[in-house]
This record gives structure tokens, sequence and C-alpha cells, in this order.
């Protein structure tokens, strides 16, 4: 895979656009944020001894806090659909994500759930699940962007890693010094670099589908 031309490929296309690829993340964040603040029991302090107590967490509230976390994960995979739409074409709408939380949810949950499960129990050994991970990578993309079910868009994922787990390894190090820069920036240097990475992510999964085709 040309890494530099896929890089160069991704500034270009983020070129004047980069509030339109951030909203959709930010207002999933923003919501996320507000909703775990509010349903979150609040830390008080005793005046005397100075010690941090928790209320009770209400059942109901446990059950909100694992419902938002679950639509939160598949609105932040679906946004992968909005992004590969304007890697694509340079046109995405929000839409895009609702509709794919709507038609694709089921798979995006499972699809997560097994891939979580899976890479959790070989990463016991470390290397196995580190090689897991990465030829797991494309489940999401394939679970967005086909009609593939989520253990067919896991074998196909293994398939079309196989030999470019380590190419994709070396892509995702190459961003390194932007992170770096990012993170003496105060986080500034992020409105640029998140949607850089994720429009040159999408385009490599369309180079790789190519590829392996």
């Amino acid at each position: 895979m040309n890494r530099k031309e896929i890089k160069e490929l991704a500034k270009t296309k983020i070129k004047g656009n980069l509030w339109t690829l951030l909203w959709p993340a930010l207002a999933i964040g923003a919501v996320g944020g507000i909703l775990s603040t509010i349903l979150t029991p609040k830390a008080s302090v005793d005046a005397t001894t100075g010690a941090v107590s928790y209320a009770q967490v209400p059942v109901v509230n446990v059950i909100l806090l694992l419902v938002v976390g679950i639509i939160l994960g598949i609105a932040t995979v679906a946004y992968k659909k909005y992004v590969l739409n304007f890697a694509r074409t340079g046109k995405c709408d929000f839409k895009d994500i609702l509709d794919c939380m709507k038609e694709k949810w089921i798979n995006i949950l499972v699809s997560e759930i097994l891939v979580g499960i899976i890479v959790s129990i070989a990463s016991i050994v470390v290397i196995p699940g580190i090689i897991l991970a990465f030829a797991y990578t494309m489940v999401p993309y394939l679970v967005i962007d086909t009609d593939l079910g989520a253990t067919d868009a896991m074998k196909e994922s293994r398939r079309i890693m196989k030999g470019y787990k380590m190419d994709y390894f070396v892509f995702q190090l190459s961003f390194i010094g932007w992170g770096l820069l990012a993170g003496l920036t105060f986080g500034i240097l992020l409105i640029w670099l998140a949607p850089y990475m994720s429009v040159a992510e999408a385009i490599y999964y369309d180079k790789l589908k190519e590829k392996q085709k």
C-alpha cells in the first residue's frame, strides 16, 4: 500500500472541510458526556473528615448508562460511514450516520462484542491478541459498507488483512509524530489531526478492498 499517496490524498480531501468532519463526532461526544454526567452520582465531601463518598447508584441509572454506552458505541462506528462517504464523494450528511445506525445496529453491536471478546482472550498471550486486533481492523468498515453479517465481516476482515497487518501497523505508526505534536499543543492540533486520520483510514480501507478483490 502506498502510505504516502493515501496520506496526501487525505490531506487534500480535508482541506476546507474540517468542520464538516468534526461536528458530528463532537455532537456524539457531547451527548454522551452530558448523559453520563446526568446519570452518574455526584461525589460529596464530608466537611469534618474530608472523606469523599458517592451516593449509591440506582439500578435504573446503571441500566441507562449501559444503554447510553451501547448507543454511543454504535454511533461511533456509524460515524465511519459518514467519513467513508466523504472520502469517496466529498459529500456526506448526518443522515448517513442515522441511517447506518437504524439499518446496521445489530451487526455493529454483535461484531463489536465478538471482536472484543476474542481479542481480549487472545491478548492474555499478548502477541496473538495484537495479531487478531489487526486482523479484525476492517470489521467496522465491512459491517457498515457491505451486506455482510457480523461473523462474515470478521471472516472477510481476516481475509483482506492477510499479508497487510504489518503494513497497516506501519501506516498507523506513521501518524505518531502528529500525535506527539498534538500533545504539545494541548490537543489543539487534534482539530486537524482527527479528521485527517479518519479520512486516511477510510481511504486505506477502499484501497485494500481494491487490492484484495
